[in-house]
């Protein structure tokens, strides 16, 4: 066999070798990512905190509130409205937790929206609130809220798409870094669970630079994480001094009193 010959065959197992491993390699990358996802899904399912009694007692429709659940939970007024509630939920807890606090809030003329997410994950869906804004062309007055990380990633929506709400409510959340909302022009309030007039949440007061000059920083003393939903304790969470219907009821006066001024 001449030497060309020789080189020839070297290369192409050469070539061989190196498609087998490229081959491979992606298998295991694949294989790794589905792995990774599949575990990814069965995680946010088994650790997801579920909705209990209060809050599934509150998404029953009454004379004064229609609830209807499809792509959203839906609660509408029993009176024309142009004033609308999207709502991002915590980190990992059923969506309808918080149907306690929102019906109450609908129940005083406001169109209320929960945005279900991906894996119970807000931050896999920043921007859900685009898809409810362009349903509903009569609302010309719309207000985001997020508690957690439905806090944090309504943020992030309202730092991408200034012009698209009205008003943004954090409860017991903050923005993240990349959304600095200190020169954005909507209104802004920040309801906290408070313990001795100090913030329960960790960093929060540490990010208040994050928010615009006028926000408003309300603190509820007594009340814990946990209970701005109706789905349990929280690990980490501070023992609550108020009971959960008082703390429903004052986050639903303050949201009120901040929609309509």
């Amino acid at each position: 066999m001449g030497a060309s010959k020789v080189i020839f065959a070297i290369l192409i197992l050469h070539y061989m070798s190196i498609k087998k491993f490229i081959k491979y390699t992606l298998i295991g990358l694949i294989t790794i990512i589905m792995i990774g996802g599949l575990g990814l899904l069965v995680w946010s399912k088994t650790g997801t905190y579920p909705a209990r009694m209060v809050a599934l007692s509150a998404l029953e429709s009454t004379d004064r509130v229609t609830i209807t659940h499809d792509e959203w939970i839906v609660f509408e007024p029993d009176k024309e409205t142009e004033t609308g509630l999207i709502f991002y939920p915590g980190g990992l807890v059923e969506p309808t937790a918080y149907a306690p606090i929102l019906h109450q809030i609908a129940e005083n003329g406001v169109l209320v929206i929960i945005t279900p997410m991906p894996l119970n994950l807000a931050i896999f869906n920043t921007s859900a609130a685009d898809a409810v804004i362009n349903a509903y062309p009569q609302i010309s007055n719309w207000v985001l809220a997020g508690h957690s990380l439905g806090g944090t990633s309504a943020a992030i929506f309202a730092e991408n798409n200034p012009k698209r709400i009205d008003a943004i409510a954090l409860w017991d959340s903050y923005p993240p870094d990349s959304a600095d909302l200190s020169d954005n022009t909507i209104s802004v309030i920040s309801i906290f669970s408070a313990t001795n007039n100090f913030p329960n949440t960790e960093n929060l007061n540490d990010k208040k630079h994050l928010l615009p000059a006028d926000t408003i920083f309300i603190g509820i003393e007594g009340a814990n994480h946990a209970q701005f939903g109706d789905y349990g304790p929280q690990k980490g969470d501070v023992v609550a001094s108020l009971s959960l219907t008082e703390q429903h009821e004052q986050v639903a006066e303050i949201m009120l009193d901040f929609i309509n001024p």
